[in-house]
C-alpha cells in the first residue's frame, strides 16, 4: 500500500483528481443547494476509482450506500462500555431470541453490512478480471501480484487481506474527506472575512484564467493556514478551540502542532493514503475558494439564516445539516470550467 500511495506515486492520480474536481465544480454551478451530495460523490468517486476501478456518476451509487450503511450501523451499535455485554461478558452466549439480546442482533446486522461493504466491490473486480474487462486498480494489482501463475488461485488468507485493506482504504478515505470538505464550507460560511482574505490571496497568485494547482501551494501561505484551521476545528486540539483563527499558524509556535500530523497518525500506523488525501483536499478546496462565494441562505422572508457550528456523532466529526448559498464569483467561472474541461478532454 505504501508503494502505491507514497509522495511520488500519487502523482499518477493527478488526472483523476482534476477530472473529479471539475465534475464537482459543475455540480456546484448547476445545483448548489445539493452541495453535500456533490461533496460526497466527489470523495467517493476518487477513492473508488483508485481502489476498485469503479466509476461513480451519482451519490446514489450502490457502493456509496454500502459504505454509509456500514458506518451508520457501526456507530449505532455503540461505543465500548455502551451495552450490557461489556459489563457481563457471559451475555454473549445468549441466543438472539432471548431478552436483552438486542446488542447481539445489532452486532450481527452490523457485521453483515461491513462484510458487504468489503465483499461486493471486491467480487466485482475479481469477476471483471476473469472476463478481461477489469480497470487497473489497487485491488486488481494486489490480486495479480498474489495469483499463483500455475493455477490462477489466490490463497484464502491473501484474499482476506486484500479485501480488508481495500475496504478499509475506501471507507476511511471517503468519510474523512467528506468531513473535511463539509467543515470547510461551514467554516467559510461562518467566517466570511477569512474566505475573502483567502480569495484575495488566490486572485493575486492564481488569477482568474486558470484553476489552482499543487504548484501554487507554497505561494498560498494564508490559504494553507485556513486548511490547517479547518482540521483543527474538527480535532478541537488547542486552546481557544472555538475560535476560528487561521493566523495562529502564520507564526512559529512549537506548542501548536500541525493538525495534519495528528489526523494522519504516527509511526508505523501513519495513514498510507495521506499524500493522496492531502493533495485531493487542497486541489478541491482551493478551487472552491477561488471560484465561489459562500454566504447564508435566506428564509421565506428573505432574511439571511446563519447556522450554528454543530456536529454529529461519527467516526469523524461531520457538521450537522445546514443550508447556504454557493454562487460563482463571476461569469468567468462558468467559462473557466468549460475551458478547463475541454483542455482535459483533449489530453
Amino acid at each position: 500500500m505504501n508503494q502505491m500511495f507514497n509522495s511520488r506515486a500519487v502523482s499518477a492520480f493527478r488526472p483523476l483528481q482534476h477530472k473529479e474536481r471539475l465534475t464537482l465544480m459543475e455540480g456546484l454551478l448547476i445545483s448548489p443547494d445539493n452541495f453535500v451530495d456533490h461533496l460526497r460523490r466527489y470523495a467517493a468517486a476518487t477513492i473508488l476509482k483508485i481502489t476498485y476501478g469503479h466509476e461513480v456518476h451519482s451519490v446514489d451509487d450502490h457502493f456509496i450506500h454500502l459504505a454509509e450503511r456500514a458506518a451508520t450501523l457501526t456507530i449505532q451499535s455503540g461505543s465500548p462500555a455502551a451495552t450490557l455485554v461489556d459489563f457481563f461478558p457471559a451475555l454473549r452466549h445468549i441466543p438472539t431470541w432471548a431478552p436483552f439480546s438486542d446488542f447481539k442482533k445489532d452486532a450481527l446486522e452490523t457485521r453483515k453490512a461491513v462484510e458487504a461493504m468489503m465483499a461486493v466491490p471486491y467480487e466485482l473486480v475479481k469477476n471483471e478480471m476473469k472476463t478481461g474487462v477489469a480497470v487497473p486498480s489497487y485491488t486488481s494489482a494486489l490480486l495479480e501480484s498474489n495469483t499463483n501463475p500455475l493455477d490462477g488461485s489466490v490463497l484464502p488468507e491473501d484474499e482476506e487481506d486484500i479485501k480488508g485493506s481495500a475496504g478499509t482504504l475506501y471507507a476511511a478515505a471517503e468519510d474523512t474527506t467528506v468531513a473535511y470538505l463539509h467543515t470547510f464550507v461551514l467554516a467559510m460560511l461562518l467566517h466570511p472575512a477569512v474566505l475573502k482574505k483567502a480569495q484575495a490571496e488566490m486572485d493575486q497568485v492564481v488569477g482568474n484564467r486558470r484553476l489552482p494547482t499543487l504548484e501554487d501551494r507554497d505561494s498560498l501561505p494564508y490559504f494553507d493556514c485556513v486548511l490547517k484551521e479547518v482540521l483543527r476545528s474538527i480535532l478541537q486540539d488547542c486552546p481557544d478551540s472555538d475560535q476560528f483563527y487561521p493566523e495562529r499558524y502564520l507564526v512559529d509556535d512549537d506548542s501548536l502542532p500541525d493538525p495534519r500530523n495528528i489526523i494522519f497518525g504516527f509511526g508505523r500506523r501513519i495513514c498510507p493514503g495521506r499524500f493522496l488525501a492531502d493533495s485531493s483536499v487542497f486541489l478541491t478546496l482551493a478551487a472552491i475558494a477561488a471560484c465561489f462565494d459562500i454566504s447564508p441562505a435566506c428564509d421565506s422572508e428573505g432574511t439571511p439564516v446563519l447556522p450554528k457550528a454543530e456536529y454529529m456523532e461519527s467516526f469523524v466529526r461531520h457538521p450537522k445539516p445546514f443550508t447556504c448559498s454557493i454562487k460563482p464569483r463571476s461569469e468567468r467561472v462558468l467559462t473557466l470550467v468549460k475551458e478547463t474541461k475541454l483542455e482535459f478532454q483533449g489530453t
